[in-house]
């Protein structure tokens, strides 16, 4: 099955007819039904949304199985986590407790009616507990990383460990009422659920991949990136003086830090001591402790009271 042709300049009510479950889409990417005979690149622009990743996503949802990897390279991540944020509201207000909703009343005179609301009820709160964590934590430091800024203490590494497959649950649930169920339940009502499980099953897969295929690998390489640009910012051009941050190094030095000391006090690796020392000596033509205090002094760096002091 070849994935549907979705284009910019297509009516966006002929984009929803090819699959209804687009409307979540919309939704969750903040257009509003109501649209008309309005273009796609229309709608979008109307409301800021990125048309390219708009439609990716659109793709992503009807035919999962045929999205080239490409394909994300140019899609906007701060869109995406807004799209991922809202669908938490969806899963967590709407959908989820509209199953139970149902559940109730399909179950209301079976005799595992409490057995099977009490496991819906520990799945939506392992759910609820999943996707508040990416609110709080995981989504804060992505828009972070987009302002330029990198938290010291977090990384997509970290995330990436504790991020758990949340439709396992649901899969084993709808195995439970279709092959299980005793036949004291109402079986229309029961059928009614199944779609819907299946439905919700379906979505937090395509939520799950978006995550761990498309967002996650953005996120680790804007990581790569930041570490890059910072080591480029730290190592000036060896024709140059000493940087801010050499000369932070070169004090240190001299007042007799070891590395590990240096890294620590600095928020830096060992490795990045290691290159800021050889560039300070190979800029000052400077190898020796001693010669590098003389310097230190001279330049007004440190003055030989504070090496007294920091060697009481």
């Amino acid at each position: 099955m070849n994935s549907p042709i979705f284009t910019p300049e297509m009516k966006t009510a002929d984009l929803v007819q090819q699959n209804y479950r687009l409307l979540f889409v919309l939704n969750r990417v903040g257009i509003p039904l109501g649209f008309g005979e309005k273009t796609v690149k229309q709608v979008c622009a109307e409301r800021s949304v990125d048309t390219t990743t708009f439609l990716a996503l659109c793709r992503l949802h009807t035919s999962p199985e045929n999205i080239e990897k490409h394909d994300w390279d140019c899609l906007s991540a701060e869109m995406i986590v807004n799209y991922l944020r809202n669908s938490h509201v969806y899963f967590l207000k709407q959908r989820l407790p509209d199953i139970c909703a149902k559940l109730n009343v399909a179950l209301a005179k079976s005799a595992s009616h409490e057995l099977i609301l009490r496991f819906f009820e520990e799945y939506e709160n392992e759910v609820a507990e999943h996707m508040d964590y990416e609110n709080d934590v995981f989504f804060p430091y992505v828009l972070q990383l987009l302002k330029g800024e990198k938290a010291p203490d977090y990384s997509a590494d970290d995330y990436r460990k504790r991020h758990n497959d949340i439709e396992e649950k649901l899969a084993d649930l709808s195995n439970l009422l279709l092959k299980y169920l005793p036949d004291d339940a109402d079986n229309y009502l029961i059928s009614n659920v199944l779609i819907d499980l299946n439905a919700c099953d379906e979505d937090l897969k395509t939520h799950t991949f978006i995550e761990d295929e498309v967002l996650l690998p953005k996120i680790i390489k804007m990581e790569k990136d930041f570490s890059h640009k910072t080591d480029n910012d730290d190592f000036e051009d060896e024709n140059k003086d000493l940087s801010d941050r050499e000369k932070e190094i070169l004090v240190s030095i001299v007042k007799g830090l070891l590395n590990k000391e240096i890294a620590d006090r600095h928020n830096i690796s060992i490795n990045t001591v290691i290159t800021h020392r050889r560039n300070i000596s190979r800029k000052l033509g400077i190898r020796g402790p001693a010669g590098l205090t003389v310097y230190a002094i001279l330049n007004k760096l440190v003055n030989i009271n504070e090496l007294q002091l920091d060697r009481v």
